[in-house]
């Protein structure tokens, strides 16, 4: 048996609106509702579902970039559903997402190259230097070329446009 990477119990993520006359009406809309979940080193998730049913918000909730209104989350052993400041931030530097529609993640005027730099610009790690020849590196892991880093996001197909989202999600190591 492994030990898990990441185990979510009893996530519960509310968004709360108003209607009705004057906004008297509280409505909530539970995008999450009490999911749980183990992964272990060896294994991989998928989570699969209608548009709107939730799944990006499952996964920016785990990330903690939407807060949970209830529940834990255990990445590498730290429960991190509390966490806030400098130790998010440092938990977050082992956490990445690759979305299914990576075109809609990324910004269209940034270059590939700026893309798959973000990440390390945001965490303080290596100079421009470094991290072009980082990112040139990563780009033919995905089977792409280090050309290719001065290009857009709009100027690859949807396979090629994933791949970058990879890279991006490898970067950080």
């Amino acid at each position: 048996m492994h030990e898990s990477v990441l185990e979510v119990q009893g996530l519960i993520k509310n968004f709360s609106s108003r209607r009705g006359p004057l906004g008297r009406q509280v409505v909530d809309n539970f995008a999450v509702n009490n999911v749980s979940f183990s992964i272990s080193t060896a294994e991989t998730l998928g989570i699969v579902g209608e548009s709107g049913c939730g799944k990006s918000t499952l996964a920016l909730t785990v990330m903690r970039l939407y807060e949970p209104d209830s529940g834990t989350i255990c990445f590498d052993g730290t429960n991190i559903t509390n966490l806030s400041g400098r130790e998010l931030k440092q938990i977050r530097r082992q956490m990445h997402l690759v979305f299914q529609n990576p075109l809609a993640a990324f910004d269209p005027r940034l270059s590939i190259e700026q893309i798959i730099g973000e990440p390390l610009e945001i965490h303080g790690i290596g100079d421009r230097s470094s991290n072009r020849d980082d990112i040139a590196a990563l780009l033919r892991r995905v089977g792409l070329y280090a050309d290719d880093m001065q290009r857009y996001p709009a100027e690859f197909s949807g396979g090629q446009q994933q791949r970058i989202g990879i890279a991006r999600a490898l970067a950080m190591k």
